[in-house]
């Protein structure tokens, strides 16, 4: 198991606008495919888990959107990061990554 920098919005796109951007560093692996809808799936659970407000509409929407919100995915409660195999090993925190 090696150490990873998960970095959100996963996505990134070209606008006027940056989006706020988080990082976390975590203990685990991202698989080598199908990255984002394995962590949209653990955004899924989490939101359930923590009964984010509206969880049953937001856990509805696409991965590519889940895996672009911050607050979305800040909200997962450390529990369930862990049950996935990803052990935290700093706090989320904002600022811009390269």
């Amino acid at each position: 198991m090696g150490r990873i920098t998960l970095r959100v919005p996963m996505i990134t796109a070209g606008g006027p606008l940056q989006p706020t951007q988080v990082s976390r560093e975590f203990q685990g692996s991202l698989p080598t495919v199908g990255a984002v809808a394995f962590v949209a799936s653990i955004i899924r659970e989490g939101l359930e888990s923590a009964q984010y407000p509206d969880y049953r509409n937001l856990n509805a929407l696409a991965d590519e959107y889940l895996v672009q919100e911050a607050a979305l995915v800040t909200a997962v409660p450390n529990d369930v990061w862990i049950r996935n195999g990803f052990y935290p090993l700093s706090d989320w925190s904002e600022g811009p990554h390269s």
